[in-house]
C-alpha cells in the first residue's frame, strides 16, 4: 500500500472517486386498497428533478401476511395495477400484479421489456383494483389493506463536485 493514499477506503483507488453520475434510485408508494372485490384506489408519486430510468416495479401487501389465524392477508398478487404519467398510459387494461411484474415474496421480479426514461419532475399515477373480497381478521377499523409499490431504476446524480 502506498503511503500517499488519500481515499477513505483501501478498496477504492483514485479513479474510483466518481464512478459516474448514474446511481440506483428507488421510489416507494403505499396505496390503501378496499377489501371488497372490485374496490380500487389511486395514488401518485412525483419523481425528483433529475433524469430517471425506471427499470421495474415491485409490489407487496404490507402487514401481517400468511398468518391464517390472525390476518387473512396473503402475498397473492390478486390485484390489478395500472399506471400512467401526464402523457402516456402504459397498458391497454389494468394488468394482474404478479403476472405483469412478478411476485417478490416468491423470489422473482420481472424487468420491463424496455426501461422507461423520464426527464424528471414527472408524476406517475397508479390505480390498484382488488380482485376478490378479502376477509381480514380482526376486522380493521377501515375496510382497506395496504399495498406497497417500489419503482426501481437509476437516476442521474450529476458529477462529483470536489
Amino acid at each position: 500500500m502506498s503511503a500517499a493514499r488519500t481515499d477513505r477506503s483501501s478498496l477504492l483507488g483514485r479513479y474510483d472517486q466518481d464512478a459516474g453520475p448514474w446511481r440506483p434510485m428507488y421510489y416507494g408508494l403505499t396505496i390503501n386498497v378496499p377489501v371488497a372485490a372490485g374496490g380500487s384506489e389511486n395514488a401518485s408519486i412525483t419523481l425528483n428533478n433529475q433524469p430517471y430510468i425506471w427499470q421495474y416495479l415491485s409490489h407487496m401487501i404490507l402487514g401481517q401476511t400468511y398468518d391464517w389465524e390472525t390476518s387473512g392477508l396473503y402475498q397473492d398478487g390478486q390485484y390489478m395495477i395500472e399506471f400512467k404519467d401526464e402523457q402516456s398510459n402504459y397498458q391497454n387494461v389494468p394488468v394482474a400484479a404478479s403476472a405483469a411484474f412478478g411476485q417478490g415474496p416468491c423470489g422473482y421480479m420481472l424487468e420491463f421489456p424496455f426501461p422507461i426514461p423520464f426527464a424528471g419532475n414527472k408524476t406517475i399515477t397508479f390505480r390498484i383494483t382488488n380482485n376478490y373480497t378479502r376477509v381480514i381478521t380482526p376486522t380493521p377499523p377501515s375496510a382497506v389493506f395496504p399495498v406497497h409499490l417500489v419503482l426501481a431504476g437509476v437516476a442521474d446524480w450529476g458529477d462529483l463536485v470536489s
